[in-house]
C-alpha cells in the first residue's frame, strides 16, 4: 500500500513499515494500515479513538506539495478535521490523541534550521519581545513555542485568539499540559 493523504487506522510499528516504504526501502513488509473515509475516522474518534485489538489508532497523513507548502496545512487538517481547533471532548481515559503525519515532498525545502527562522513565527516571536503578547494575549516566555504555531493556525481558520481558544487547540495535541497552558494563560490575560 502507497500512504495517501488522509485517515488509516494505523500502530506505531505500522508507521514506521509504511514511512520505511515510502523512503524506497525494499523488502518492506505489509503494514496493518487501513485507510478510512472522513466519515469513518471521525466516529472512531468521537468514540474515544481507543486502541484496537493492533495497537492501532488515528494518524491522519497530509502531503505537503509545492507551491503551497506548509502554508497550506492548516486548511488540509480542517478539510479532513473541522473541530481540530477545539478542545477534545471526546478524550476519556485511555483514549489517543489523533497522531498527524505530514509527509512532505523532496522538492520542499524549508532552509529553516530554527522555529523562529519561519517568517510567520519570527514576526509573533518579534511582537512578542516588544509586546510579551502575540495577538494580544500576553505569552508567559516558556509557553510561547506551544503558543505561535497554534495562534497561526486559529489565525488561518478566522477563529478568535484568546487564551481559551489557544489551549482548546493545544489540549490536541499535548492533552498532558492543556489546562496547565490555559491557567497560565488565564494568569497572564485576568
Amino acid at each position: 500500500m502507497a500512504l495517501r493523504e488522509g485517515w488509516y487506522l494505523m500502530s506505531v510499528r505500522d508507521l514506521e513499515l509504511e514511512l520505511a516504504r515510502e523512503r524506497g526501502e525494499e523488502g518492506v513488509p505489509e503494514s496493518n494500515a487501513r485507510p478510512l473515509s472522513i466519515p469513518e475516522a471521525l466516529a472512531y474518534r468521537n468514540a474515544g479513538n481507543f486502541p484496537d485489538e493492533h495497537g492501532r489508532t488515528l494518524r491522519l497523513v497530509l502531503r505537503i506539495e509545492p507551491p503551497e507548502g506548509y502554508a497550506a496545512l492548516h486548511a488540509k487538517r480542517l478539510s479532513y478535521e473541522p473541530d481540530h481547533l477545539e478542545a477534545p471532548r471526546w478524550r476519556r481515559p485511555g483514549s489517543k490523541p489523533v497522531n498527524v503525519v505530514p509527509l512532505r515532498s523532496a522538492a520542499l525545502r524549508t532552509g529553516l534550521e530554527h522555529w523562529w527562522d519561519d517568517p510567520a513565527v519570527g514576526e509573533l516571536e518579534r511582537a512578542w519581545q516588544r509586546t510579551g503578547e502575540v495577538d494580544g494575549v500576553r505569552v508567559p516566555a516558556e509557553y510561547r513555542s506551544f503558543v505561535y504555531k497554534t495562534v497561526l493556525a486559529l489565525r488561518q481558520a478566522g477563529r478568535p485568539v484568546t487564551p481559551d481558544t489557544i489551549a482548546d487547540a493545544v489540549a490536541r495535541w499535548l492533552p498532558d499540559h492543556a489546562e496547565e497552558i490555559r491557567a497560565a494563560l488565564r494568569a497572564a490575560n485576568p
